[in-house]
């Protein structure tokens, strides 16, 4: 069973999409939040509502601002507003389920870095968060300068930037300038397992590593041969394996891909 929801906060309005198994008890609750330029029928992000579904999960999936079916132009297209977002999406998948303890999150690209920067008020939410990050852009502010092989002096001089990976969207200089003074280099007890992929353009290990060091408990999987978009054959089975098997155990039962 699938259903559409646009959902307010404030001015804001946040479309989702929310996914039901057709039988059985719902065992868990994920959430997808999608990268830049992303959106909630992304490959991505439809590839893991699918092999979730089938493990009695219910998936709810959202828009950011200016990205996928989401009604607002490229003025709402700020930090805070993403954030909201996030929490917004997180906050009904509680309402919704009330009785499911575990809420899943799959985060990839800048979907995970603002998720990594909302972990504390994310946490203050009922029940227990296990949370998957797929290349986590901890430093989202070096990431954006290298999807655009620009530098920091030229981002300021032009102003803006546009992408158009799909949905045109616009990116002001004040809103590097925002993530600059918010880096998803946090510490925290939650469950997380961190993907990334051995030859990623985009994200650098040194990165990927660093966050693994300020999170112990944390478990870190590089996917052999994998790029930024883990686009290579047998690499998406690889983590569509790896979250599964956290979300249902928090372990990593196959090693050798390590």
């Amino acid at each position: 069973m699938e259903k559409e929801r646009l959902l307010s906060r404030g001015d804001l309005k946040i479309y989702c999409k929310q996914t039901e198994p057709d039988f059985g008890d719902i065992r868990r609750v994920v959430l997808g939040v999608h990268g830049l330029g992303g959106n909630t029928e992304d490959d991505i992000q439809s590839s893991i509502a699918e092999e979730m579904e089938i493990f009695n999960s219910a998936i709810i999936r959202f828009d950011f601002p200016v990205h996928g079916q989401s009604p607002h132009t490229d003025e709402f297209f700020t930090l805070e507003n993403c954030r909201q977002s996030l929490l917004a999406a997180a906050e009904y998948a509680k309402e919704q389920y009330p009785e499911v303890e575990d809420l899943c999150i799959f985060a990839t690209g800048f979907g995970a870095y603002i998720t990594l920067i909302c972990l504390e008020d994310l946490v203050e939410l009922p029940g227990k968060i296990k949370l998957v990050v797929q290349t986590p852009s901890v430093l989202m502010h070096e990431t954006l300068l290298s999807m655009k092989n620009i530098s920091r002096p030229t981002f300021q001089a032009m102003g803006e930037i546009t992408f158009t990976r799909r949905r045109p969207l616009t990116v002001k200089y004040s809103f590097y300038e925002d993530l600059l003074e918010n880096m998803a280099l946090v510490t925290h007890p939650i469950p997380m397992l961190i993907l990334h992929g051995e030859f990623d353009d985009y994200v650098p290990m040194e990165h990927i590593h660093h966050l693994r060091r300020l999170n112990e408990d944390a478990k870190l999987v590089i996917i052999p041969g994998a790029s930024h978009r883990f686009q290579e054959e047998g690499a998406w089975d690889m983590v569509l394996d790896l979250t599964r098997d956290w979300f249902e155990f928090e372990q990593v039962l196959v090693t050798d891909w390590e």
